[in-house]
């Protein structure tokens, strides 16, 4: 596994990951920089897409630099080599499986909300569900 290595010298900074490579640095983004990027997106219903964009970007970013990319290479291409989704895809995804999961919590309140339904014409906080909001 990686270990982190500590040295004065200047070809090794502080804190970089030696033995790890481009596979650690993609876990340590999915597992701890994304979540944080995604905190309480499903209720990110009223965010507008350039909000949503701008998360998008600095994954792209993220991701370019893990893999070292050239400008050339495309965006898609990147993250469908790396098997990674979009960010607006992953918030999507996420605000589907909390909606889903709303049944299951044990909670009286919600139980007793009204069923939800989306419509296209109107603006409501699961707007983000429907794919003519935010497409895959």
């Amino acid at each position: 596994m990686a270990r982190i290595v500590r040295h004065n010298d200047e070809s090794v900074r502080e804190g970089y990951i030696k033995n790890g490579g481009k596979e650690v640095k993609l876990f340590l983004y999915t597992a701890v920089m994304r979540p944080i990027l995604a905190y309480a997106s499903p209720v990110w219903g009223y965010a507008a897409k350039t909000n949503i964009n701008k998360l998008d970007t600095l994954q792209n970013s993220l991701i370019r630099m893990i893999v070292k990319a050239t400008r050339y290479m495309r965006n898609d291409d990147i993250r469908k080599d790396l098997k990674i989704n979009s960010f607006k895809a992953y918030i999507q995804n996420n605000a589907i499986n909390f909606f889903n999961n709303l049944d299951f919590i044990n909670n009286v309140n919600i139980q007793n909300l009204i069923p939800y339904t989306a419509n296209d014409n109107t603006k409501r906080p699961r707007r983000i569900l429907l794919d003519s909001y935010n497409p895959p």
